[in-house]
């Protein structure tokens, strides 16, 4: 169990933000934690509420993958850690497990057809519209 850091400012852009809860939630997913740091420098101290508000944001839309390892929101660097929550790991592999399952059952009984069915339904499949061709010269 590894600990990735995140930074971000506490005015970050819509789409960075995006970026980091989708790494922060593949970190979360291989088992490492994860600390995410806001760097408040100089007259930046006067945002540290929406610095804050940004952290706990975050922490809600990472959901069920982590739980509050510490925080600190005392200091210049704002940060939280978030520990992988296991369960929540699990149940989101037997989910795509179960997908897996369910996919290769429906190739299956593409291989219980007759031959004969197999073919009409391919070269129905495959037929495509016919289209016209006009010469305009």
């Amino acid at each position: 169990m590894g600990l990735k850091e995140l930074k971000m400012g506490y005015n970050i852009d819509i789409h960075d933000y995006s970026v980091r809860l989708r790494a922060a939630k593949k970190f979360l997913k291989a088992g490492d934690k994860v600390k995410i740091v806001v760097n408040l420098k100089g007259r930046e101290n006067l945002y540290k509420k929406q610095a804050i508000e940004l952290l706990r944001r975050f922490q809600t839309d990472v959901g069920e993958l982590a739980t509050e390892g510490s925080k600190n929101f005392a200091e210049r660097n704002i940060y939280l850690i978030l520990v992988p929550n296991k369960l929540a790991i699990q149940k989101e592999q037997d989910g795509v497990s179960k997908k897996d399952t369910v996919e290769g059952e429906t190739d299956q009984s593409e291989d219980d057809l007759d031959g004969d069915e197999l073919a009409i339904e391919q070269l129905v499949e495959s037929k495509e519209p016919e289209t016209e061709v006009s010469a305009n010269v």
